[in-house]
């Protein structure tokens, strides 16, 4: 029920209606006035009511904004509504319309924003989110003589019987009407926008709130050859208003095949633009390199039979802090220190669920030793990226430095862009590293390979102590399966297939005595028996000789979240190698 309704206090219940604001224009003074619209305890069941805030012109009694989200009150919970409140399920349908005065006497549409956004709060801090923005321009208005018993017997606001239709072919088909590319419109937006208004878990003020949750799924649970199945879970504390900005955060677990304890606390402290933050724990971190957004290491990969991952046993401790510049989320300057140790992890796993091939690879070779850690990043831009819809060029850099029984200085560099123009979506990115010392350790040796950026290739089957890879692709969007596909009363998201070309080159080099000795210890002096001569050269690394390429071609589909082809080398004589790749384009 629209809280302008006429039978509205029945609903709802009303506060605020102090003067907000004074507009001038031409001459003209117009007040505005801020209400705030609460839904009542009484309201009949399964009611969608609205809950926020209304701006209304009062010299005119005329809604000029509307800023909140939908609620409904609703009967005793299923049994599956209980499930997912256990599991701290939330989803909120959030709105935002703006009004603009045209021709001094009309207030018509003139921004909306509709969007829905759901997470499981207990398992992750990452949201799902549905948006759609709409912008009106070149409002034509049309004065002429209305029936003024038609007026004063319609309630425009007043429930009317209307039929729901669903156009197959409409401006979404037409892509020369749109004004700007893809993207382009939600790029001023973000998820946080609404968390003042949304649920109290999302909020940063109000009283201390202690809660059960992890921040990622994998901190719950995951599987890989090193832990087998990992099983754990963590604790939450925001000071809110108590302490305004400061959070703390502790997760413990237990790897079953491994036998060994894991976890992590830390600390958070917002100050404005700066984050302070202290944090240790013992954590099997990953060693591939130049991973994409979303690439944090597989939660369930390992149970299949698939674990492209090699893995350091790490002690750490840092305290430091993070600072934001510019306006928005354009520059993050990240600073950390503090004492740290690696260990070598050894496979506990022979193979998934389902056999893939003839076993998981052994872990590669780790040189253990502690050490002091200096690590800095500087991102710009970081929204940008090749698997998001956000358009832009993006850059990051990044320097750690160790001193201790482990020695060296590791330099990152990053940019990544990404274009829609028309039906074709270009996207691009180039890594560059390079790995200083006399002595580095092998794990932090830079690799390339089929699951490392270069399809077509081997499991890193490139190493070396500096690195350069240049990835580059190409859709085509075919226009077929792009509307959500209505189901009754749900709708399913669109395909969307698109034809995919992109190519891959990359480049590695070792340098000095230091970097052939890593290079060695990638493969460790002692082998299982059952790994023979010839297998365990599978697990060695080489120089690229060169520059190496490969292309990939084939169809994604969802935006290119999901794709699947065929790739191979083109700088040898190769044969074609099935890929699949799901939430990575380049």
């Amino acid at each position: 029920m629209h809280p302008l309704a006429e039978d509205r206090d029945r609903v709802y219940r009303f506060s605020g209606g102090d003067t907000l604001v004074t507009l001038r224009v031409d001459g003209r003074e117009i007040p505005i006035v801020r209400l705030v619209a609460e839904p009542r305890a009484d309201a009949p069941d399964n009611t969608v009511a609205f809950r926020g805030e209304l701006d209304l012109d009062v010299s005119r009694h005329v809604l000029v904004r509307m800023r909140g989200y939908f609620v409904r009150k609703a009967p005793p919970p299923s049994l599956l509504v209980k499930a997912l409140s256990f599991g701290g399920f939330e989803a909120v349908a959030f709105v935002e319309l703006e009004n603009g005065e045209i021709d001094g006497k009309y207030w018509l549409p003139t921004y909306q924003r509709f969007e829905a956004q759901a997470a499981m709060t207990s398992a992750t801090e990452s949201r799902s989110i549905f948006r759609i923005i709409s912008r009106f321009r070149d409002h034509r208005v049309t004065d002429r003589v209305v029936d003024s018993l038609v007026v004063t017997e319609v309630d425009s606001i007043s429930s009317q019987p209307f039929a729901l239709t669903f156009a197959p072919r409409d401006s979404l088909a037409r892509v020369g009407g749109w004004r700007s590319e893809l993207g382009a419109t939600t790029s001023a937006v973000h998820s946080d926008d609404f968390n003042d208004i949304g649920p109290d878990i999302w909020r940063s003020t109000g009283v201390p709130r202690f809660g059960w949750r992890v921040q990622r799924v994998a901190d719950a649970v995951h599987v890989n050859r090193i832990e087998g199945l990992y099983t754990g879970y963590g604790a939450e504390w925001r000071l809110r208003d108590a302490v305004p900005g400061l959070t703390l955060r502790a997760n413990a677990g237990w790897a079953w095949s491994e036998s060994t304890l894991r976890g992590r606390a830390g600390a958070e402290w917002k100050r404005g633009r700066s984050t302070y933050i202290a944090r240790a724990g013992r954590t099997l971190d990953i060693t591939n390199d130049f991973r994409s957004t979303f690439d944090s290491g597989s939660v369930i990969g390992a149970a299949f039979g698939s674990d492209n991952y090699d893995y350091v046993d790490r002690r750490v401790a840092a305290a430091g802090v993070w600072r934001r510049f510019g306006k928005g989320r354009a520059v993050f300057l990240r600073l950390e220190t503090g004492p740290a140790s690696d260990h070598m992890a050894e496979r506990t796993l022979s193979q998934g669920l389902f056999r893939r091939d003839s076993a998981f690879r052994e872990n590669r070779g780790v040189r253990e030793g502690t050490y002091w850690r200096h690590w800095a990043s500087l991102e710009w831009n970081p929204d940008v990226s090749a698997e998001f819809v956000r358009t832009g060029v993006g850059a990051f850099a990044s320097a750690e430095v160790a001193q201790g029984e482990l020695r060296y200085t590791r330099l990152e560099g990053r940019v990544m862009a990404r274009r829609n123009a028309g039906p074709l979506t270009l996207a691009a990115r180039g890594d560059v590293g390079t790995l200083l010392g006399s002595a580095p350790p092998p794990q932090q040796l830079f690799e390339l390979g089929n699951n490392q950026n270069l399809a077509g290739y081997d499991y890193k089957e490139f190493a070396g102590t500096d690195a350069a890879v240049v990835r580059a692709l190409v859709m085509y969007r075919l226009g077929a399966l792009r509307a959500p596909i209505r189901v009754g009363r749900w709708f399913v998201p669109a395909p969307s297939p698109a034809l995919s070309a992109g190519v891959q080159s990359g480049w590695t080099q070792v340098r000095g005595e230091g970097g052939a000795l890593a290079m060695r210890e990638l493969v460790r002096d002692t082998l299982p028996d059952y790994l023979s001569i010839a297998s365990s050269e599978t697990l060695r690394s080489r120089e690229t000789d060169g520059v190496r390429t490969s292309v990939t071609l084939g169809m994604r589909f969802f935006g290119g979240a999901v794709g699947v082809g065929m790739a191979r080398a083109v700088d040898r004589k190769a044969s074609w190698k099935l890929v699949f790749e799901f939430a990575q384009i380049l």
